[in-house]
């Protein structure tokens, strides 16, 4: 094995290794990496699956968690626009053995990518504690059936976990068929060429006005419909796609209104958290039903 790539501050570092015989493509993100809050490098696998991206990450446990969230949200957005199918795996000292303030906004953040954690298990034990703040993120309904499996890794209070994706058991994206008409630059010749050879007489002919209407559309959309046939075409839907930008922009309004509550215990914000909170949640789910039966 040969390492890919690495990117060393003070006292920390995060870096993948990966086979020389696996085709693949660095993604640059170094202008995301903080020393001292977070650290990240990507990588593009060329495999079975379609635009895999590896990300790993480090957050310090002394640095800014929440100017960590938002350089992690802006590494999800590049990738998520490029259309990768992101895969994260890496320290984030997030507690996810316990339900927390930190689990759940770091959950909320994720979410909005259809990103969640799949590590159940503890990944660190202590003299008198066992935490899980190494894990796992992928989206379950791009990747399908996978295996994850905790190993004796030989560092010190450090578990290793082994992600296995089943490539036969690949999910590939849903098709749609629908129909359309066949329009290019034959067709549209065509089209044209009909037009120029009509002699239009029941139009001309005539005096009234509804009838030479009539009688224009009618000899006009027998051509259109002859020139331009309908033909059944399949369209592949975006496992994400009900992530809608309305989404997005109210899972930070979320974050930004806990933020707040946790400065201010305010009776009435905290009110409106929980209905705002209780609001969201009702429309990710009635969109991915929506999704779903389209």
């Amino acid at each position: 094995m040969g390492q890919l790539l690495s990117k060393i501050f003070l006292k920390r570092c995060v870096s993948i290794f990966v086979y020389r015989s696996l085709k693949y493509s660095t993604i640059n993100i170094d202008e995301y990496s903080i020393n001292k809050d977070i650290e990240a490098c990507a990588f593009q696998l060329d495999s079975a699956f379609d635009k895999s991206c590896i990300l790993t990450i480090y957050r310090s446990p002394r640095g800014d968690f929440t100017n960590s969230l938002n350089i992690l949200d802006l590494i999800l957005r590049k990738l998520y626009n490029n259309k990768y199918n992101i895969i994260i795996c890496g320290d984030v000292n997030v507690n996810y053995v316990i339900d927390n303030n930190r689990h759940n906004q770091l959950d909320a953040v994720l979410h909005s990518y259809n990103l969640v954690g799949i590590v159940e298990f503890p990944t660190r034990f202590g003299l008198n504690s066992q935490t899980a703040i190494d894990n796992v993120f992928i989206d379950t309904s791009t990747f399908g059936k996978y295996d994850l499996y905790p190993l004796v890794s030989g560092l010190p209070g450090h578990g290793t976990q082994l992600l296995i994706l089943n490539t036969g058991q690949k999910r590939g994206k849903d098709c749609h068929t629908y129909t359309k008409r066949k329009v290019n630059k034959y067709t549209i010749a065509n089209f044209q060429l009909i037009l120029s050879h009509e002699t239009w007489e029941p139009v001309f002919d005539g005096n009234d006005v509804k009838k030479i209407f009539n009688s224009f559309l009618n000899i006009f959309l027998r051509i259109y419909y002859s020139s331009f046939p309908l033909i059944l075409a399949k369209s592949k839907m975006n496992q994400n796609s009900w992530i809608t930008p309305g989404i997005i922009t109210s899972c930070k309004h979320k974050r930004v209104i806990y933020k707040e509550l946790q400065i201010n215990n305010n009776a009435t914000l905290a009110f409106y958290y929980r209905d705002y909170a209780k609001i969201l949640s009702m429309v990710i789910r009635k969109t991915k039903i929506m999704e779903h039966d389209k």
